[in-house]
């Protein structure tokens, strides 16, 4: 090996170390002071009593709202650097059921008919199931949360080609505009401010992680006439890419 290319891997290893070490101190160092300010802002709302301007309360509560959006964005800074870490076990799923279990762990779903379709050949399959099923629960996600119509229509279609899975999830929503779709990937950027619709921006950042971790890409698309599409291909032969 070259000296140039000993030291580019060495000054690799440091930064990924630094940065490491700076994750660590935001999601355990500031979370403590954080909680405290929530706290003590709880106790200055009690000491005012009950006959307090709605103003200030209105106040207490915006702070909160804040500290705990940051301490939201601390967790998802965490879980986007330890992805090639955690819930990394190979195991047998059933990507029906997965798909099931990924719509009956969404939230609110009044309103909401989901139209599934799959092109398998075996139902069953041996992956890393916790990440998949991440994949999947984050775009399901969403295409609900930031859909805009009272009736939604989400979509999702599984086709198992040869080498790997094609998976399409797509929805009836706004869209995305084209000119901010190069954006959507990058952890903390959200399309509408974040006092509309109250998201991290981390859950695209955390999927194209994940994808392109295993080899495959994903991609965003226009639904014809309205709405997105979110395609992902998830390779069959695990192969870890750092």
């Amino acid at each position: 090996m070259m000296e140039s290319e000993k030291k580019c891997q060495e000054e690799l290893i440091a930064l990924k170390k630094e940065f490491e070490d700076f994750v660590y101190i935001v999601s355990h160092d500031i979370k403590t002071p954080m909680r405290a300010i929530v706290n003590i802002a709880t106790w200055i709302e009690d000491d005012l009593g009950t006959d307090v301007d709605k103003d200030i309360l209105d106040n207490f509560n915006l702070l909160k709202n804040r500290v705990g959006r940051l301490e939201n964005m601390m967790n998802a800074l965490l879980e986007f650097s330890h992805v090639k870490r955690t819930k990394m076990d190979l195991f047998e799923v059933s990507i029906p059921k997965l798909v099931n279990d990924c719509i009956a762990m969404l939230g609110d779903k009044k309103n909401v008919e989901f139209h599934v379709s799959y092109n398998l050949v075996d139902e069953k399959c041996i992956t890393l199931g916790k990440k998949l099923e991440k994949v999947i629960y984050s775009l399901l996600h969403n295409a609900i949360q930031f859909h805009d119509k009272e009736k939604k229509n989400v979509f999702i279609e599984i086709i198992e080609n040869e080498s790997d899975y094609e998976i399409m999830i797509s929805d009836d929503g706004p869209g995305i505009p084209e000119e901010v779709k190069d954006k959507i990937f990058s952890i903390f950027y959200t399309v509408n401010s974040k006092d509309v619709v109250d998201s991290t921006g981390a859950g695209l950042a955390i999927c194209d992680k994940i994808i392109k971790m295993l080899g495959g890409t994903i991609r965003y698309t226009p639904r014809l006439n309205y709405g997105s599409v979110f395609r992902f291909n998830w390779p069959k032969t695990i192969t870890i890419n750092t």
